[in-house]
């Protein structure tokens, strides 16, 4: 069914079940704030029963899916709205169930030549530690906004890392440390827009270098020379098609000291609130946030 602006509405989801609920509502509340101006919205929060979107929606409608992790991003609630037949923006079960797997991601992009870091899962075997080359990475195979992300040099510190993600029951992986310069870069309706470099203070991007103000300096156009930077481009395209993502994406990079390009993960249902990643480079490609919001919404309805 086509969607009227007389009849129809835009519905809005957010909260969820994730570690990530908090920044799930910040995106929820921006992007009402942004459609409104176009379109009826209702924000619609969720808690751990998402079937209940069905009381509310109606042939017409669109979603916008502003969950971040867990049901929302892992495939779960894509499988539901495919099943139900329901409109929403953004990538399907089978691209998000594959995103949210870091290591089986990692496997896949590689049949494009793409490199990304060694790694290894945690498989209770303490041992492993001497597997790597200090320092290196411990984090979660399947959540997001790095939490239980850590920067291991010590036995003190992998002990920590791996206590952490055992009481929080995330699948742990091990992670070769790249030193160099991370790029995120958005994906907006198949294009690659400008890459924002991320500079940590503490040279490592963890949950308190994300979240807490002035911990992190964001370069826009980044440092990195121009043909590497285009190469990089190159890869988050193809990445995001090899997965077959939808609407937007956002991919994460490391480039090393000696610009070999590494990928790390891809998101996608990135952080869409005013201060997020992907606006800010949306803003220098001279697109302020209600136009990207609405674009979106705008092809969707166009292309029902």
């Amino acid at each position: 069914m086509k969607f009227s602006l007389k009849n129809n509405k835009v519905i809005v989801l957010c909260g969820g079940n994730s570690s990530e609920k908090e920044v799930s509502i910040k995106t929820g509340l921006a992007v009402k704030s942004a459609i409104q101006k176009k379109y009826s919205t209702e924000l619609l929060f969720l808690n751990k029963d998402y079937t209940e979107i069905k009381k509310t929606y109606k042939d017409g409608d669109v979603i916008f899916n502003a969950l971040h992790g867990g049901y929302g991003e892992n495939g779960e609630i894509q499988t539901f709205f495919e099943k139900e037949n329901l409109t929403f923006i953004g990538s399907g079960s089978s691209a998000c169930s594959l995103a949210m797997n870091k290591e089986k991601c990692k496997k896949v992009v590689s049949s494009l030549g793409v490199k990304s870091p060694f790694s290894k899962f945690f498989e209770n075997d303490l041992s492993v530690f001497d597997d790597f080359s200090k320092p290196f990475v411990v984090k979660p195979n399947d959540e997001g906004s790095s939490v239980g992300f850590f920067k291991v040099s010590s036995r003190k510190d992998f002990l920590a890392a791996i206590k952490f993600n055992n009481r929080k029951k995330n699948k742990i992986l091990i992670e070769e440390y790249i030193d160099g310069v991370e790029i995120t870069v958005p994906i907006f309706n198949g294009r690659a827009l400008t890459g924002v470099e991320i500079k940590p203070n503490d040279k490592i991007y963890d949950y308190e270098s994300k979240y807490t103000l002035g911990k992190t300096k964001y370069i826009i156009p980044s440092s990195i020379e121009k043909g590497v930077m285009n190469e990089v481009y190159k890869q988050s395209v193809s990445i995001f098609h090899k997965l077959k993502c939808k609407d937007y994406s956002r991919l994460d990079f490391i480039v090393s000291n000696e610009n070999v390009i590494y990928f790390l993960e891809i998101n996608t249902y990135p952080g869409m609130t005013q201060t997020s990643l992907f606006p800010k480079s949306a803003s220098y490609c001279g697109i302020n946030f209600d136009e990207l919001i609405i674009s979106l919404i705008d092809k969707k309805i166009k292309n029902k």
